[in-house]
């Protein structure tokens, strides 16, 4: 017995000493570039990444966490200094300062791109999407990073992918309890993307605002509803101060994934090995990103209890009717536009697996 257990400690370092020296395969869906120096003596490589995220941030934690995390894996070898949004350029415009070299990389998340790729928000965040442990099955092992390479192949970028993640928001903060669908009618609701999409086929009147806006806005009446973040991020962002209500389960958000894009010359200068590191400290965050999301939006919703605020439940019809309107613009989409068909078909393979395991594996208790 000792032995096995000697043989089985060595078979582990082993396998962390090939995994470091770039000597495991690369996962699916990651583009190593072509003129990666060889691994070796290398000059300390330092790189500028900014957020889209405000300083306090959950998500802007995960940024700092995963250039942490790069950082001491490699040795300092590579050194990632994270930067919250306007550091160097907006938080809407690190896609174009990371694509000519301005930024090595940026932490953000695609659905802000849907002006230059229509179907970018399907690697983020839609209405009656993917849940978070769908995501992760899709990425790693339905395809989904492939098609994310595929789908920013015209940029000048050398990897792309998942880098965190945020599990279900708040569907909206109002001083307008919403119990029925005749309660959109007219709402002026502050929302982005496919979301106000539907919005607009439910009634409501869609505005548009910058996160830095919404408690001003809800405060003053310029608008009535407005959805912004996770519940801790909305506790931070002091919503619960301006709105009497929170509604819940954001079925318009199930998930939100935080996107990498690292431009293409900087990622050619890596040599394998930390090219590898930065792939698997990217997936770490992402999945580290999951169990301290929860946590934090189960201490947010103590607090928001504690202060006061009253935590609505959405009712079955409303997101049912959700789910169909988000299902038939979908279907609209795809007609429409065959990459959007290929990635949508894509999840639903992904999703129909899950929901197959789920129905004999779920514990309810």
């Amino acid at each position: 017995m000792k032995k096995q257990v000697r043989l089985i400690g060595i078979l582990l370092v082993l396998s962390l000493v090939f995994a470091m020296t770039g000597c495991s395969s690369a996962p699916s869906g990651n583009v190593d570039g072509g003129n990666a120096e060889p691994q070796g003596k290398q000059e300390k490589i330092i790189w500028r990444m900014q957020s889209s995220w405000d300083s306090g941030l959950e998500i802007q934690r995960q940024a700092d966490d995963f250039a942490k995390m790069v950082t001491e894996m490699s040795g300092g070898r590579l050194e990632i200094r994270s930067l919250p949004a306007g550091a160097v350029v907006s938080g809407l415009n690190v896609f174009d300062a990371v694509d000519t070299g301005v930024l090595d990389a940026a932490h953000t998340a695609s659905f802000y791109w849907i002006g230059k790729e229509p179907v970018a928000p399907m690697f983020a965040a839609v209405p009656a999407g993917m849940t978070a442990l769908e995501y992760i099955m899709w990425l790693y092992e339905g395809g989904g990073l492939d098609l994310w390479h595929e789908m920013y192949s015209e940029y000048n970028f050398g990897f792309v992918g998942a880098a965190g993640m945020n599990v279900t928001e708040d569907f909206c903060w109002s001083n307008k309890k919403i119990e029925t669908l005749d309660d959109f009618k007219g709402l002026k609701f502050r929302s982005v993307g496919y979301w106000g999409e539907i919005l607009t086929k439910l009634g409501a009147s869609v505005v548009t605002l910058p996160g830095g806006e919404i408690y001003g806005a809800l405060e003053t009446g310029i608008i009535d509803a407005a959805e912004f973040c996770n519940p801790e991020s909305d506790y931070v962002s002091g919503l619960h101060e301006v709105a009497k209500y929170v509604h819940v389960p954001g079925i318009h958000q199930p998930t939100s994934m935080m996107e990498l894009i690292i431009n293409k010359e900087s990622w050619d200068k890596l040599s394998p090995d930390l090219q590898e590191i930065v792939r698997r400290a990217a997936q770490a965050t992402t999945l580290v990103g999951l169990g301290h999301t929860i946590q934090k939006d189960a201490e947010a919703f103590r607090k928001f209890e504690e202060y006061g605020t009253e935590i609505v439940r959405l009712s079955p019809e409303i997101i049912s009717e959700i789910v169909n309107i988000a299902e038939e613009l979908y279907a609209e989409k795809s007609a429409n536009d065959p990459f959007f068909k290929k990635v949508y078909e894509s999840q639903k393979r992904t999703r129909d697996a899950y929901r197959l395991w789920k129905g004999y594996m779920d514990l309810n208790y």
